[in-house]
């Protein structure tokens, strides 16, 4: 008998093979402002507010800092050329992974149409029309996980700590993430982004520029910082859903504090691939600059939302609530003696102290300042020695200097 639609995306998304519908990277440091396909009638037209670059860190970092602002069509379109750049080359869809194309689509249209604005670019950049999604671009098979846009999928373990104006020496709320792995990664990209219609954003990701956000920061002062944790109950929809890290980016583009975050995570249906009990999903810590957070996690009874009377939040890999086990975790216990045992008030120099205290194979720790909306990056190394300091403000002021 033939499986019902959303039986077979469900299987789509249990097996990690959902349709890529669009070109995603493998890293490699490179700059483009040339189009593809100057002479195609689906190519978006590129204002003179649009901009794109991409290039490493420093000379001899790893990471790939991208900076690209206009459109979504537009943020989209460059994004694909560089995509294509990278040699991620069409093939054509099976039947099943079609109809889960078009299904999905519909769907994008429905609850997330910058998303669906953004893909049509990055189809346009391959000279192909979303709308008549035959072909897809499959993106990323390592480490025994398989990635494929629209359905993104990643691995995380990882701590966020957030501390409130109160307990910090200038008055600036803060966010700071460790992002842990067990191998080195090659694949990290710091993402400048500023839309025409949404929140200038800057976020740390993997793999899929201008999608997903393992962690980052609003213009608002609005920042948020994913872990894995345990699946206890959470069953993902059966039915189109829009996968975790990519809610995550939405959220920061489209929130300016914590309830908006919160109100906007309760709406839109969110897919975790590895949602089967025993198996590893996310939650998430919000924080803004007026101080507030909360962790949200996704538990059987739905979203749930926890909060905490003390000037700080951590979350690690254990539950607030449900089973509300994460005081059991090692490092949400040192994170929370190095916040109460010291007198010293948290700058971002304290802040890369107590990161430091709780990296567990860390591939990048950031702070983000909620006020100055700048960040301080570190990558891997004893003590993290290199840090690099950014500024959310000074990109959008650069931004619009181009006018």
């Amino acid at each position: 008998m033939k499986a019902s639609l959303s039986t077979r995306i469900k299987q789509q998304l249990e097996c990690l093979s959902l349709l890529c519908l669009m070109g995603v990277l493998f890293l490699a440091a490179c700059s483009c402002n040339k189009i593809l396909n100057p002479s195609t009638g689906i190519t978006p037209p590129i204002s003179t507010r649009a901009h794109w670059s991409a290039q490493p860190l420093t000379p001899d970092s790893s990471v790939i800092k991208i900076e690209v602002a206009g459109t979504h069509a537009e943020i989209g379109y460059l994004l694909g050329q560089w995509y294509y750049e990278q040699g991620h080359l069409p093939r054509e869809l099976t039947d099943s992974e079609r109809e889960v194309a078009d299904t999905l689509l519909a769907f994008y249209q429905d609850v997330a149409p910058s998303m669906r604005q953004q893909l049509q670019g990055v189809y346009a950049a391959y000279n192909l029309n979303l709308d008549d999604a035959s072909e897809g671009i499959p993106v990323w098979d390592e480490d025994g996980i398989r990635i494929l846009l629209p359905g993104l999928v990643e691995r995380h373990s990882c701590s966020v700590v957030a501390v409130r104006p109160e307990m910090t020496a200038d008055g600036h709320a803060r966010l700071g993430r460790n992002h842990d792995w067990p191998t080195r990664l090659t694949d990290v990209l710091l993402v400048f982004t500023l839309p025409e219609k949404g929140y200038p954003t800057v976020v740390m990701t993997r793999g899929f520029p201008g999608f997903t956000a393992s962690d980052g920061m609003n213009g608002e002062g609005l920042a948020l910082g994913l872990a894995s944790v345990r699946n206890i109950g959470y069953e993902s929809s059966t039915e189109p859903a829009l996968v975790s890290t990519a809610v995550y980016r939405l959220v920061l583009e489209q929130s300016a504090n914590v309830e908006e975050a919160i109100d906007m995570l309760r709406q839109l249906p969110i897919a975790f691939v590895n949602s089967s009990p025993d198996e590893v999903i996310s939650h998430v810590l919000l924080a803004d600059r007026s101080g507030a957070s909360a962790v949200v996690e996704f538990l059987p009874e739905g979203i749930v939302v926890s909060r905490t009377d003390t000037p700080y939040q951590v979350m690690t890999n254990s539950h607030w609530a449900g089973p509300a086990d994460q005081p059991n975790c090692q490092r949400y216990q040192t994170a929370v003696e190095e916040l109460e045992g010291s007198d010293r008030a948290v700058d971002d120099d304290r802040m890369m102290e107590v990161m430091s205290s709780i990296q567990a194979s860390t591939q990048w720790t950031v702070v983000y300042d909620l006020e100055e909306l700048s960040l301080e990056l570190t990558l891997p190394g004893s003590s993290f020695p290199h840090r690099y300091r950014l500024s959310l403000t000074d990109f959008v002021a650069q931004m619009n200097a181009r006018e």
